[in-house]
């Protein structure tokens, strides 16, 4: 979810001559290749990557960082998503960076805040960095969201490339922060009660996740349909049992980051089969109020 509010000149840069040079991924070191830091052949085990694409012909490395550092903020940490241009960031960037090294923001807008740190090195791997790409292409079907088609976990995963089938970079679509959607919110002074696609550059449906997006930038893109969970993102059966009683619609109770859940068989007391709910469905819990057993233990 992008917002109108670019900057086109991204931040003050460093120099070349001022830090060193960035991981180069992949890499090749005794003829293997290598998509992220690595601790071959390192004393201690100490994580490192080569600052060229080839080091067994060009020998330049350097130690990787395993924490942000440096950019405006002192090296606050990432936060993810972001938007940047008006495009979602699940993954650092490059982008208009002079010598190459990779950036996040700090705040779930750069377009809007102008906060942003380096990257941890250990963050970075070959092949899942940049934006999101919406519309894309996966086995010959267009997706405008993130999506868990494919994925055996039922995890959420955007494309990096308009087409999948022909370029298949991908990242998943994982917040640094995950909470529910909170209803309603304040976007540009106006209260919302529902995912919007207003402010979106992308066209992605998007929720603030607390009281006023205006005051903090903290936000999420909508998730379209059921995702991870004990039952790999299978869809929700209404109604269900939890506890003993009877739920009509997702519920967060139990839930240790509020995000709203539900049963992917009838009874949840019995299979202990769950999903994360879709956030575009009703996110009220209405319990059958003929019995209520609070002394069974949650497991899920």
């Amino acid at each position: 979810m992008g917002f109108l509010m670019y900057s086109w000149i991204l931040f003050p840069l460093l120099t070349a001559g001022e830090v060193p040079r960035p991981c180069v991924l992949p890499f090749i070191y005794r003829q293997k290749s290598y998509s992220s830091c690595t601790g071959d052949a390192s004393e201690n085990k100490k994580l490192w990557c080569a600052t060229t694409v080839n080091y067994d012909k060009s020998p330049q490395w350097k130690y990787c960082a395993l924490k942000e550092y440096g950019g405006n903020t002192g090296g606050q940490p990432c936060v993810f998503p972001f938007t940047y241009k008006g495009r979602t960031f699940y993954s650092c960037t490059n982008e208009d960076a002079q010598i190459g090294r990779f950036w996040c923001a700090t705040t779930g807008s750069y377009d809007k805040d102008k906060k942003w740190s380096y990257c941890a090195d250990t963050r970075l791997h070959a092949n899942q960095f940049g934006p999101c790409v919406f519309p894309f292409i996966y086995k010959g079907k267009s997706y405008s969201s993130c999506t868990t088609a494919g994925a055996s976990t039922g995890k959420l995963w955007c494309s990096l490339t308009s087409n999948y089938d022909i370029n298949p970079r991908w990242t998943y679509c994982d917040s640094s922060e995950p909470r529910p959607c909170h209803f309603p919110f304040i976007f540009k002074g106006k209260s919302y009660s529902a995912c919007t696609k207003e402010g979106a550059g992308d066209g992605q449906l998007w929720c603030a996740t607390t009281a006023n997006y205006d005051g903090n930038s903290k936000w999420k893109a909508c998730a379209l349909q059921e995702y991870e969970g004990s039952s790999n993102g299978q869809p929700c059966v209404f109604p269900f049992i939890y506890k003993n009683r009877t739920f009509y619609t997702c519920t967060n109770e139990a839930s240790a980051d509020g995000r709203f859940w539900c049963a992917t068989t009838g009874n949840y007391d019995k299979d202990k089969k769950w999903s994360y709910c879709a956030d575009i469905r009703e996110q009220q819990q209405q319990p059958d109020d003929d019995y209520c057993d609070s002394s069974n233990e949650d497991t899920r």
